[in-house]
């Protein structure tokens, strides 16, 4: 700190003595070694103390003294360096004595040391009466009064250690960092609308909708609507910040997206409560037990999702995270990557990411089946009972069991509509049929409404 304008050093009478400096206390020293340091530290406090109330009875003012700032201004850092950590646990008017002793009974160097450490601890005071007041509807009038307040609180000593414009400084000093907080939060607020407003043109062809109930979400009236349409005020709010990042970092909209969409269709079923899990009960027609699972490269980034520690402290819901990552529910359905997701997770927690966010330069679309998920059935298969009627190619004929059960098809139930068995790539299929691209309505259930 430069302390050319301060009153730092008085002018006095007293012959020079011999500079000495206090005793080095080093890990090698032995207790007795501390105890005459820190006695010797005391001796020479009180010695410097009697020769400043010397220099008040013969009615000295404590000015600058050129040569000290000569001294100080050779930058011999180490010796100050030194004698700091010697006055490490002193008081700010302990100090105060160090600086403006008047008898050489304490070094230059140890003036200095003790010089820095008091406006150190000034600084301290004075960044917290600036954290305070920024608090404060009118933070300047405040901080004002707080300043005021505090420089009463100098003692004389403390006093000729300022410079003349102290006030004036701080207040300088604190006027340009409120226009910096004005201006930082300005120009934040300019950009959340900005990618907000990105964020309702590339989801809702720039026309926002209200936030649409999920409990309603499957009603006969919500079926046209894009799960876009239920993503909650906080979703919006995250995925316009999500569209910051990537327009900043170069990835492509279409992750966001696709993760928009698993977030909607989460909220449209009530926030997944309306779907049943997949791996709990569903079999092929040989009786056989299917289950749904994720990808190897899938279940690897949702492992280091679930262990990094990332979504304690994320911005994205912890129960969409929770939903999306159990495979009887996401593996299926979902139509984002789950890198993606584990990146922004990372991102979004402050954490340091595993994968570059080069690596979401360009949106790839699952090729296959196996790359979206696995499918794969137990070995054992449940014993299914005969039906009274089977029918193949669209031919139906009563069984022997039926027939004992006295059933019968008259003429106009002989040929039925063949059954439609969702193999997993026609169920891939349609999942990827259930919005128009350009329109962003749904038109898988509008389909099934027509047939």
């Amino acid at each position: 700190m430069d302390i050319s304008d301060t009153r730092w050093r008085t002018k006095t009478k007293a012959s020079p003595a011999t500079s000495y400096r206090l005793n080095t206390v080093t890990k090698q020293s032995n207790t007795l070694t501390t105890q005459v340091s820190v006695s010797s530290l005391a001796v020479r406090l009180k010695e410097a103390q009697q020769a400043i109330d010397s220099a008040r009875l013969n009615q000295q003012s404590f000015l600058q003294n050129n040569n000290v700032l000569t001294w100080l201004s050779q930058r011999k850092q180490e010796e100050i360096n030194s004698a700091k950590r010697e006055f490490e646990q002193l008081s700010k008017p302990q100090l105060e004595i160090i600086a403006m002793d008047p008898s050489n009974t304490f070094s230059k160097a140890e003036k200095a040391a003790a010089y820095e450490k008091w406006h150190a601890l000034d600084q301290r005071a004075l960044s917290e009466l600036k954290r305070n007041a920024l608090n404060d509807d009118n933070a300047m009038t405040s901080f004002e009064a707080a300043l005021y307040t505090h420089s009463q609180t100098f003692s004389e000593l403390g006093k000729a250690m300022l410079p003349d414009d102290y006030l004036s400084q701080a207040q300088s000093h604190f006027e340009s960092a409120l226009q910096g907080v004005n201006l930082s939060a300005h120009t934040m607020n300019n950009q959340a609308t900005q990618y907000y407003r990105l964020m309702v043109t590339d989801l809702f062809a720039g026309n926002e909708p209200k936030v649409h109930n999920g409990a309603e979400g499957m009603s006969s009236h919500n079926l046209e609507r894009s799960n876009y349409d239920f993503l909650t005020q906080k979703d919006r709010f995250m995925l316009a910040d999500l569209y910051q990042y990537a327009d900043q970092n170069d990835i492509d909209f279409e992750y966001i997206q696709k993760l928009a969409n698993d977030i909607g269709n989460y909220r449209r079923h009530g926030d997944g409560k309306l779907l049943s899990n997949f791996n709990e009960g569903h079999f092929n027609t040989e009786g056989q037990k299917l289950t749904v699972g994720f990808t190897q490269r899938d279940q690897a980034s949702i492992d280091s999702l679930m262990n990094n520690g990332a979504l304690s402290s994320s911005t994205l819901d912890a129960g969409f995270v929770s939903f999306i990552t159990d495979p009887g529910l996401g593996a299926l359905s979902h139509q984002g990557s789950y890198q993606f997701l584990a990146h922004i997770a990372e991102v979004t927690a402050g954490i340091a990411t595993s994968d570059s966010a080069t690596q979401f330069k360009t949106f790839t679309e699952a090729s296959s089946i196996n790359e979206r998920y696995v499918m794969t059935q137990s070995e054992e298969s449940i014993s299914l009972p005969e039906p009274d009627v089977t029918c193949k190619n669209g031919v139906c004929e009563v069984t022997e069991k039926g027939r004992k059960n006295g059933v019968t098809l008259t003429q106009n139930t002989q040929m039925l509509a063949p059954p439609i068995e969702f193999k997993p790539a026609q169920f891939d299929t349609l999942l990827h049929l259930q919005s128009d691209p350009n329109t962003k309505k749904s038109v898988w259930f509008k389909w099934l409404l027509e047939k």
